[in-house]
């Protein structure tokens, strides 16, 4: 079995609680990354993805007068360097997130995401796609439309209905 310090990114980009929304999203940027661990101290304490860029513009707050520390806080679950990646992908798999910070003698040793995992175990795909359809299910209203993929066609679509068990676009809902 493989463990995470044999996958993981050593070099983590990290920033302090106090600087802007839209700095840590130019820091992003020019590194080419998804992510930003913040950090108090040497602990990690949240960490800020594009996706969150986009969920604050998104309600119209402005990203340059919103400090790293003012967003949401979302849990914080970190692997040591010997865990084993099948554990580190369950991890995935039950809490949601994509990327995990790596502690080694409480300090920051690099960061593990599901692009390493599947690039490693292209096996584990299958199980973290099926298990990541349940999650969004769970979320998902039954009723109304969703943006996603196709079932059927494996298009993406922002007209996706449940019908039955599948996510089905227009053009599929009117073949079945």
């Amino acid at each position: 079995m493989v463990s995470v310090d044999k996958i993981m990114k050593r070099f983590v980009v990290t920033a302090d609680p106090g600087i802007t929304l839209a700095d840590a999203a130019k820091i992003m940027t020019n590194n080419r990354i998804g992510s930003i661990v913040v950090m108090k101290g040497s602990v990690p304490v949240n960490i800020v993805t594009n996706d969150d860029v986009v969920s604050v513009v998104a309600l119209g707050k402005n990203p340059s007068k919103l400090k790293l520390r003012d967003l949401k806080k979302k849990s914080i679950i970190t692997v040591p360097p010997e865990e084993k990646i099948q554990k580190v992908a369950q991890l995935m798999i039950k809490t949601g997130f994509k990327r995990i910070p790596v502690m080694k003698n409480g300090k920051l040793y690099g960061i593990v995401s599901e692009k390493e995992i599947i690039l490693v175990q292209p096996q584990l795909l299958d199980i973290m796609s099926e298990k990541l359809k349940m999650r969004i299910e769970s979320v998902s209203p039954r009723e109304g439309t969703i943006s996603g993929i196709c079932e059927m066609c494996e298009g993406y679509s922002d007209d996706l209905k449940s019908i039955g068990d599948k996510w089905l676009c227009e053009g599929c809902r009117d073949r079945d």
